[in-house]
């Protein structure tokens, strides 16, 4: 028998990019929505790494790093970068899962 399917990091980052613009404007305010559509082309980033610690406060799950990317969306700006959200997403194409923690609101 053989491991779990997995999708590659680059399949599930762009999954977890899709995921973060159609709740975006649910999720965040109106001006964080204007500025990351604004400055998108030129300041954004998306940045995928293995899950941090922070996670086990948030889900209940066992969080493998092979199983599992983080993702930063956010604007690259030189005094300072804004986090709009951080993703943990399944690379398992049985066992989907997402979750999101958002930049709160100002």
């Amino acid at each position: 028998m053989s491991g779990p399917r997995l999708y590659t990091v680059e399949e599930v980052t762009h999954q977890a990019y899709d995921i973060f613009l159609e709740l975006a404007p649910n999720n965040l305010s109106e001006k964080d929505v204007e500025d990351f559509n604004e400055f998108r082309e030129d300041l954004g980033f998306i940045e995928e790494d293995e899950p941090d610690e922070q996670w086990h406060d948030f889900v209940a799950l066992e969080i493998e790093p092979e199983s599992f990317v983080q993702v930063l969306v956010g604007l690259e700006f030189e005094n300072d970068d804004v986090l709009f959200a951080k993703i943990l997403i399944s690379r398992d194409k049985d066992a989907p899962f997402c979750h999101i923690l958002w930049k709160e609101s100002e």
